[in-house]
């Protein structure tokens, strides 16, 4: 099994598609104010990429059908 597949199968559970909408709320919908710091900015901006990572990872199993 590809790591692809893995996140496929993992995340296409109902139970984990909350769990990955709650972190896409938390990250990609949350915005930070104008007076953020630069390492407040380099953290979400890293936890954004890792979601990113997941979403990535799960269609592309989801595409290949592993």
């Amino acid at each position: 099994m590809t790591p692809a597949a893995a996140f496929a199968r993992l995340f296409g559970r109902p139970e984990a598609g909350i769990v990955l909408d709650y972190l896409k709320h938390m990250t990609q919908e949350r915005v930070l104010s104008p007076t953020a710091s630069d390492s407040e900015l380099r953290f979400l901006e890293g936890q954004r990429a890792l979601v990113a990572c997941i979403q990535s990872m799960v269609k592309q199993g989801q595409e290949k059908g592993d």
